[in-house]
């Protein structure tokens, strides 16, 4: 895993000089790099997904958790890559104001789908108490 990763970032440099190179003389041609780049990188860790996945849902099983407070947070890692993702996208072509946005929304969608997690651990501990 950590071959890939280092193979991952050499290639991501040489995609970042060649997108300095390249916008010079046509920068739409550059951003498009740059974002076919963030689209192969997402798919490769996105493949690792489910070893990791496996991983947690044996530790969690055996560990006596119900797997069902997994699924949460499984998704709000999902959508903090992905929101951070389009933030990097938003902020490359100098769109600030809405990458914040993005960020807004994308943390929010985070907080709404954490909900069952909070409210779980809010019974385990009064059922402790």
């Amino acid at each position: 895993m950590e071959a890939e990763l280092f193979r991952i970032a050499v290639i991501g440099i040489v995609a970042a000089i060649l997108a300095v190179i390249i916008s010079e003389k046509k920068p739409e041609l550059g951003l498009l790099l740059g974002l076919a780049f963030g689209i192969v990188v997402l798919v490769v860790a996105f493949s690792k997904a489910g070893a990791i996945i496996e991983v947690l849902e044996d530790t969690v099983s055996k560990a006596g958790i119900d797997g069902n407070l997994l699924v949460p947070v499984l998704k709000v890692t999902g959508m903090a890559y992905v929101t951070q993702f389009s933030v990097d996208a938003c902020r490359d072509v100098g769109q600030n104001s809405i990458a914040g946005k993005v960020e807004t929304v994308g943390k929010i969608m985070m907080l709404a789908v954490a909900v069952p997690i909070a409210t779980s651990l809010i019974r385990i501990i009064s059922s402790l108490i």
